[in-house]
């Protein structure tokens, strides 16, 4: 009996993930489509990793997007996040953002109330999916980590524009913004519950979840905005970045 190649096994979980999108608009487990491609789940996250990676590939290979079309206030959010990036985030108008987004202003209005509940919202949608769920983690530590890592680094190159905003000196608008958004919500946050997790398992030695997570995404930055903005440095590669990254937060410089 002859054994599937990698290429087989990738191309036999897109399928499965395909029609399971298709049939509950990207809201399926991993066990539905660890079932649905007669796999198990070990399998799918050894071949092609978690539920991101696998939307990420059906977007970029299998026109995802064009399933579901943006709807209004995905139309109006997108329209916000190309204005916000030229302009920061208090210059833009509601009405410049209606322009923006093909709507009546009204329309703005209906489904977000003012300009603050715009921003509530926006702050809300704009932060990396973290690969920390139940059906994205399988378990091995470095494994998910590394995935964390690159998640957050592919997340910063593509809103360089944002994140540096984020950290410029407007702070009367930075200071609000960061009120608008739930504690729970913020990466760092969510970051340290993901290694408070570890630390109650006994995979990492138990010390303040909060400051380890500052650590590990001061590393994060460093490679992926300061390195690049400030230092001229190329881009870094995610993948490989992040298994550095990685490999140096769990296991130190020093030698054993």
């Amino acid at each position: 009996m002859t054994s599937q190649n990698d290429s087989e096994i990738e191309q036999q979980v897109l399928r499965a993930a395909r029609q399971l999108a298709e049939e509950t608009a990207v809201s399926f487990t991993m066990d539905q489509l660890a079932a649905k491609a007669g796999l198990s789940r070990a399998t799918i996250y050894r071949h092609i990793g978690g539920k991101e990676a696998i939307l990420k590939r059906l977007a970029d290979e299998h026109g995802l997007d064009e399933l579901h079309p943006p709807d209004v206030p995905s139309r109006i959010l997108q329209a916000a996040r190309k204005l916000f990036g030229e302009q920061g985030l208090m210059a833009p108008t509601m009405e410049q953002i209606a322009a923006e987004a093909d709507v009546g202003v009204a329309t703005v209005y209906r489904h977000f109330g003012d300009k603050t509940g715009l921003l509530r919202r926006f702050m809300q949608a704009f932060h990396p999916r973290l690969p920390t769920a139940p059906d994205d983690v399988s378990g091995d530590l470095a494994t998910d980590l590394a995935r964390l890592v690159e998640t957050m680094i592919r997340f910063i190159l593509e809103h360089q524009d944002m994140v540096r905003l984020s950290f410029s000196n407007a702070r009367e608008w930075r200071d609000q913004l960061m009120e608008l958004r739930p504690f729970q919500e913020r990466s760092l946050n969510r970051v340290a519950d993901f290694l408070q997790s570890q630390m109650d398992s006994g995979q990492l030695r138990p010390i303040e979840s909060q400051q380890a997570a500052t650590a590990l995404l001061g590393m994060i930055l460093s490679f992926s905005l300061i390195m690049p903005t400030y230092y001229k440095l190329p881009d870094p590669e995610p993948q490989e970045t992040a298994v550095f990254i990685t490999n140096l937060f769990l296991n130190g410089l020093k030698k054993p």
